[in-house]
């Protein structure tokens, strides 16, 4: 008889290479959550609640400037900011 656990890990290699978890995922979420949860700080404390990106990536020591726009799209997305211009963003 077979249990479910040994069902689940045959079928995992037929599941698409997005359904599985990537090597080292759950450090890059970690990552992730770390890098936007100091972000979303730095715009609480900001005067007004604008802020300069170019603050927030010398500020955050970010090596990829790519990784704040990525933070900036879903907040901006969810409708947490929005916009100012390219650099500078406001709290919603």
């Amino acid at each position: 008889m077979t249990n479910n656990y040994t069902i689940i890990a045959n079928y995992r290699c037929f599941l698409s290479p997005v359904m599985q978890e990537p090597p080292g995922s759950s450090l890059e979420m970690k990552s992730l959550h770390l890098l936007t949860t100091k972000f979303v700080q730095l715009l609480e404390e900001a005067e007004n609640g604008e802020l300069d990106l170019r603050h927030a990536f010398s500020a955050l020591a970010v090596g990829q400037k790519r990784r704040i726009y990525d933070i900036t799209n879903v907040l901006e997305g969810i409708g947490l900011i929005r916009k100012l211009s390219k650099n500078h963003v406001k709290w919603q």
